[in-house]
């Protein structure tokens, strides 16, 4: 048993002695790791000042309520029953909260956009000759939509859904703060223009379809049945032709933000900083064990 304690007692100064001997290791190389932490934090620094600026411009919007348009039809067939059926036109909501969303979050959306603003220079500015006014003769094999989209929606389009109030906010990074506020703002109008004109395009198609119906039925019950479905449609599409907001109400446009949001420079300095203390730390260590 007393060995036994002498061990326990001497441990502490086992601790205490390899303390010391690590001490005794960063001392004799301090010059080294001063040297090393703050050449790697000069770097770190040399590296974030370098990096392009981004900014973030967002965009918070809110649903358009649906009992002023396609609503209104679900209401009816409670009152019809199965005669409006009859007629073959579908009843229920024009554009729902999936589709309105998935619209705006479309690849598709990003495509006609980019097609729309010949957004292919500035996306691939960096492969894009200015002064000619085409694809730089370096270039073999010119950018294609499809890669301008893909880009566009993994590293420049982002979208989030705020569950507890229903709000969207539609985020847009790019290195220039006027062009980053201007592209998400003009994302939210282009979904709430192809929402509507999908909705006119459907209730148009929905007309021509009651109209036919009325001709070729002489009942009065179903006739009167088509009249009301028929009021419905018109009044979807001056509805939709009369909003500006169709499906989107912008709650908080986009403004031309002021403060970049990356590179976080004292963040990069930091780790360099830190990196650099580390590693050349434990190199001063491993020279020490090897004495």
């Amino acid at each position: 048993m007393i060995p036994h304690a002498e061990s326990q007692h001497n441990l502490p100064q086992s601790n205490e002695i390899s303390l010391a001997q690590i001490w005794f290791a960063l001392k004799q190389r301090g010059v080294l790791i001063l040297a090393v932490t703050f050449a790697s934090a000069a770097m770190a620094a040399a590296f974030a000042f370098t990096m392009e600026p981004i900014y973030r411009a967002e965009v918070v919007v809110a649903l358009v309520d649906e009992g002023g348009k396609g609503g209104g039809l679900g209401a009816l067939a409670g009152q019809l029953g199965g005669l409006a059926s009859l007629t073959g036109v579908g009843i229920g909501a024009s554009s729902t909260r999936t589709d309105n969303l998935g619209t705006l979050g479309s690849k598709q959306l990003i495509e006609q956009y980019i097609t729309e603003q010949k957004l292919l220079p500035v996306l691939f500015e960096e492969q894009w000759d200015a002064g000619r006014g085409d694809w730089g003769s370096e270039v073999v094999k010119k950018p294609t939509l499809w890669q301008a989209t893909q880009l566009f929606t993994a590293g420049v389009r982002k979208i989030a859904e705020d569950k507890k109030t229903g709000l969207i906010t539609l985020t847009i990074e790019w290195r220039d703060a006027a062009v980053a506020a201007q592209w998400a703002n003009d994302l939210v109008r282009l979904a709430n223009q192809t929402l509507r004109q999908r909705a006119i395009a459907k209730s148009e198609a929905n007309l021509t379809y009651l109209n036919g119906q009325l001709e070729k039925t002489s009942v009065v019950e179903l006739r009167q049945a088509i009249y009301r479905l028929i009021e419905i449609e018109v009044k979807n599409i001056m509805i939709a032709e009369g909003s500006k907001d169709y499906a989107f109400k912008m709650i908080d446009p986009a403004v031309v933000p002021e403060v970049k949001t990356k590179p976080k420079r004292f963040l990069i300095i930091g780790v360099g900083f830190a990196l650099g203390f580390i590693i050349s730390s434990l190199y001063a260590l491993a020279k020490q064990s090897k004495l």
